[in-house]
């Protein structure tokens, strides 16, 4: 593995600034990757779990598999824009959920403590909330809302 990405998956642990430089709007969602039949079921799970409809005009979100040590998860590389997933993980349900957390990530989320969230540091059993989706909708405003000022009249 090459040092740089596993010192990447080693600062979505706490290294690196606060600060999520890059951002995506989710409800313009695009997704590219050179993933492998179970990885892209799990970022098409993930984008369901969101529940946002992909964009195919959009600025794509970059989605790779990198082989790392079995306690990282994944990473959002907000300098870049561009999430790395553990290739390591197989299980459908925690893929996705690591996938989930990590475009939380690239939609502007931090990580959040006090209550149960898809965002929690390490999770990969916690869905998105509501709570989750509030956050969301906070940074963005509601993606229907958008759509129907969009439409002409």
């Amino acid at each position: 593995m090459h040092r740089v990405a596993l010192l990447a998956f080693a600062a979505a642990c706490g290294g690196g600034d606060d600060t999520i430089d890059r951002t995506f709007d989710p409800c313009a969602l695009a997704i590219t990757t050179t993933a492998t039949g179970v990885q892209r079921a799990g970022i098409d799970a993930a984008v369901a779990l969101w529940g946002f409809a992909p964009d195919d005009g959009a600025t794509p979100i970059l989605v790779r598999f990198e082989e790392a040590a079995p306690a990282f998860h994944g990473v959002y590389e907000d300098e870049i824009g561009e999430v790395v997933i553990n290739e390591r993980i197989t299980d459908p349900r925690a893929l996705s959920i690591v996938i989930a957390h990590e475009l939380g990530h690239a939609f502007g989320l931090p990580h959040v403590g006090g209550r149960a969230s898809l965002m929690n540091t390490g999770n990969l059993s916690i869905e998105p909330t509501v709570e989750d989706r509030a956050d969301v909708s906070a940074l963005w405003g509601s993606c229907d809302a958008r759509l129907r000022s969009s439409r002409p009249r």
